[in-house]
């Protein structure tokens, strides 16, 4: 008893945690509520990033940030009037200085009026060798006059910095129509180009950045890749959707696996709040009141953090933050291989999941009292594994949908107890009461969940018997004795499909119609039927030999099997309904018993039962048959045995005959069918299928059947 008020409780945590989860899952990840609750699962995010990572004391040098600051822009003047001739110089100077890689996160105009300013700037870019410059991709405005680009600005050398990449993740990144500015002299100079789209999420925080951007159905790479992709020489890139992962392979081997979301867009790692990369005034370079040196063989980012230029984001460590920062942040992220992580759907499906399970069969154990402090430290564990997930792997894992999933959980699991199960105890325990033993009545009010009152398909296995020759009896029988003996008949039948785990579905007459596996799930469904039927059989001997000495006649018992999707479930009126089932299979199963009179058999079981249990059981193929009502044929068997009772040798040797009399059959050998058919009469002269055969061989000698034969037999009745 102690066991299965364990497993109800088990059952009911399991329950109320899934059910709880599902729906949170639902409502933190689709539609309006699930961005509402993305706020706060952000805000969550941007705590962890804080207070876990830890930015360097010192700044990273190896990257330097040549700012656009306020003393550039008063020293230097306005920035939209600085001749192009600025940009040449501090080109020039970085190529003096042996600056490696230089990125500018500028955008530049076609339009100039100076020409020449124009060439010196494109052939300082060109000098150098190692320049990335920026792009951007914006929507198209008709109101504004801002129509879509049908392709690239004219003179731009596209084909050098499209990239190849499977369809699959083409069509996976947003088309945007038009491409700015167009300076296409300056990108044909420079050794890559990157787009500066950002994406920030739906509060204007920057977490996540675009790898790659599809223009006119050709993808470019952001700024950061673009260049990561040269310093690392990657030369081949290689979507894993199912990993959600982009790989940069390079010839060496050597490759860097970037987590990403389905539109190819990754979390940043900020390695720290503003200036964690070291800072160099563009004046100070301009005037070259900093040591060239200290320049060689470093990544240098040109961009902005002059409050005028606008180029700020807001970032999770802080809400003012350059963007050509971002871009360095980037950048550094993919030479180091410092990733966070993002669980996909699924993935925060099975976390909530396991989160509300877990709180479930704690509640299972508890009193309402008791449940609320176990929901607390329910929720500090939660909260305390994304914490370490995020600290120890850098994974972010939700906070807030586990919150929702442990209250939800809780009063789910507790009006259900409170409210539902002990009416369902009752309910079942009416319906369930005369059909199935009590053992099963009391597994279900155990666990109630088990039964759909109001009718399901499942996979089960029915059994139909019949007693022939029990109309005689009954005309020869006065009324009061037939009664007792039928009593005694179905009273010995029905223990034993009870016993089987059999739910009892109805008596018409003498027939009996049993199911296995409902209304609980019986995993071996069909061998516990097979193995009813045999004891059906072993149990009316006994009853036969008690009749015979009571001077009553012989019967015999047919029985027929079959397993198969059927519907399950109360069925009939408001008045009287009963629990039973219907189908295709049902139908099968009856008319299989029925078939038995013509083969002379006492158990037949069809093709599907007999693929479930044929390592368990003796039989033999009785035909190949297309019963009424049916289109397909179905194979047949003669249930025999189970495998630890084989039959005797004499039954052995009349199967073997048998069995070489149907191959001949089959084969239209019709007098070797015949000799083999008899040869098993010899040895078993009661034998039914062998006679049946042989007076089906002996027509088919006198009307051979045509050649479209493929040895089904059509049975014409029911």
């Amino acid at each position: 008893m102690r066991k299965k008020r364990f497993l109800r409780k088990l059952w009911m945590g399991l329950g109320s945690g899934a059910v709880a989860s599902l729906g949170v899952w639902i409502m933190t990840t689709f539609g309006a509520l699930g961005e509402f609750f993305y706020k706060f699962e952000a805000a969550t995010y941007d705590y962890r990033v804080r207070k876990i990572i830890e930015p360097p004391q010192n700044p990273i040098e190896d990257i330097i940030i040549l700012d656009i600051d306020g003393r550039t822009l008063k020293e230097l003047g306005s920035f939209s009037q600085w001749p192009r001739t600025y940009w040449a110089q501090i080109l020039e100077t970085l190529k003096r200085a042996n600056a490696r890689m230089v990125a500018m996160d500028v955008l530049f105009d076609r339009s100039n009026r100076f020409p020449e300013e124009d060439k010196r700037f494109v052939e300082a870019a060109r000098a150098h060798g190692n320049v990335f410059t920026a792009f951007v991709l914006t929507p198209m405005d008709v109101d504004n006059f801002l129509e879509a680009m049908a392709s690239e600005p004219a003179g731009f050398q596209a084909d050098r910095f499209r990239l190849e990449v499977p369809d699959e993740l083409m069509f996976r990144l947003d088309a945007i129509d038009r491409m700015e500015p167009e300076f296409p002299d300056l990108h044909n100079a420079s050794a890559g180009i990157g787009a500066v789209n950002l994406s920030p999420d739906k509060d204007g925080i920057s977490r996540r950045v675009p790898l790659f951007l599809r223009f006119n159905d050709h993808v470019y790479p952001t700024l950061a890749v673009a260049m990561a992709m040269r310093e690392l020489e990657v030369d081949q890139l290689h979507w894993r959707p199912e990993r959600r992962e982009m790989e940069l392979l390079t010839p060496s081997g050597f490759s860097v696996r970037i987590p990403t979301d389905e539109k190819s867009k990754t979390l940043v790692y900020y390695h720290g709040p503003f200036k964690t990369f070291r800072y160099i005034s563009f004046y100070n370079l301009f005037k070259e009141e900093v040591p060239l040196e200290f320049f060689a063989g470093k990544v240098v980012f040109i961009g902005a953090s002059a409050p005028g230029l606008g180029d700020f984001r807001s970032t999770p460590w802080q809400p003012s933050f350059p963007g050509v920062e971002v871009h360095a942040n980037v950048f550094w992220q993919i030479l180091n291989n410092h990733f966070i992580r993002e669980m996909s759907k699924g993935g925060h499906f099975l976390f909530i999941l396991l989160v509300g399970i877990f709180a479930g069969l704690v509640f299972a154990f508890l009193r309402p009292v008791g449940g609320v402090a176990a929901s607390v430290a329910v929720y500090g564990l939660a909260f305390l594994t994304a914490w370490l997930g995020f600290a120890l792997k850098f994974l972010w894992l939700p906070v807030i949908a586990p919150f929702l999933a442990v209250l939800f959980t809780y009063a789910i699991h507790y009006a259900y107890r409170y409210r539902v199960e002990e009416h369902d105890k009752r309910e079942i325990k009416r319906i369930f009461t005369h059909y199935v033993s009590s053992n099963v009545v009391d597994e279900l009010l155990k666990k109630p969940e088990l039964v759909k009152l109001g009718g399901e398909k499942k996979l089960c296995t029915v059994l139909f018997s019949d007693l022939a020759g029990f109309t005689n009896l009954s005309e020869a029988t006065a009324p009061e004795e037939l009664v007792k003996l039928l009593n005694e008949y179905l009273n010995e039948m029905t223990h034993i499909v009870l016993k089987n785990q059999g739910t009892l579905d109805k008596y018409i007459g003498d027939a009996i119609m049993a199911i296995f596996g409902a209304p609980l799930d019986v995993g071996n469904h069909a061998l516990k039927a097979c193995a009813t039927a045999l004891l059906m059989q072993e149990g009316l001997e006994k009853i036969r030999e008690d009749w015979k000495k009571r001077g009553l006649p012989d019967l015999h018992q047919r029985i027929g099997v079959n397993s198969g999707p059927m519907v399950i479930g109360n069925m009939g009126s408001e008045i009287r309904f009963d629990y039973t089932a219907i189908g295709d299979s049902v139908n099968l199963g009856a008319r299989l018993e029925g078939a038995n009179k013509f083969y002379g058999t006492g158990i037949m079981i069809s093709e599907e039962t007999h693929r479930l249990v044929q390592d368990e059981v003796v039989v033999r193929q009785l035909d190949l048959l297309r019963v009424k009502g049916k289109q397909a044929p179905v194979k047949v068997y003669e249930l025999l045995s189970l495998k630890g009772n084989a039959p005797d040798g004499k039954i052995r040797e009349t199967l073997e005959h048998f069995q070489q009399g149907y191959e001949n059959y089959l084969s239209r050998n019709w007098q070797h069918a015949i000799s083999q058919f008899e040869s098993a009469l010899q040895v078993n002269p009661a034998d039914g299928p062998s006679r049946l055969y042989i007076e089906r061989c002996q027509e088919f000698l006198k009307t051979p059947p045509g050649e479209e034969w493929d040895g089904v037999y059509e049975l014409k009745v029911k």
